[in-house]
């Protein structure tokens, strides 16, 4: 008989790291599209100012908007290496015969 109580500590872990995930993939869209309107706006507005291409100047909007929402990045990353901790300890703890 298969113990499932065993496997649901290592279930909720996954399943918070995929959520934790899903949200930093969600957060980095967001900068990359936000980067890509105002770049556009930008180049429209001042198409004689153009120092620098246009795929430069998303990056540098990336990075300032990355550097804005650096707080939640943190926080994100932290709790994402906390979650793979706690799954690499539930896997180990799983299989006492795998060392």
């Amino acid at each position: 008989m298969i113990n499932t109580l065993a496997f649901r500590p290592l279930a909720k872990a996954v399943s918070a790291r995929r959520e934790t995930q899903r949200h930093l993939d969600c957060l980095s869209r967001q900068i990359a599209a936000r980067a890509g309107r105002q770049a556009s706006t930008v180049k429209v507005r001042s198409r004689a100012h153009r120092r620098s291409g246009p795929r430069h100047y998303h990056l540098e909007l990336v990075d300032r908007l990355v550097f804005e929402r650096w707080g939640e990045f943190d926080g994100l990353d932290r709790r994402l290496a906390a979650q793979e901790q706690v799954i690499d300890e539930l896997e180990h703890c799983d299989h006492p015969l795998a060392q």
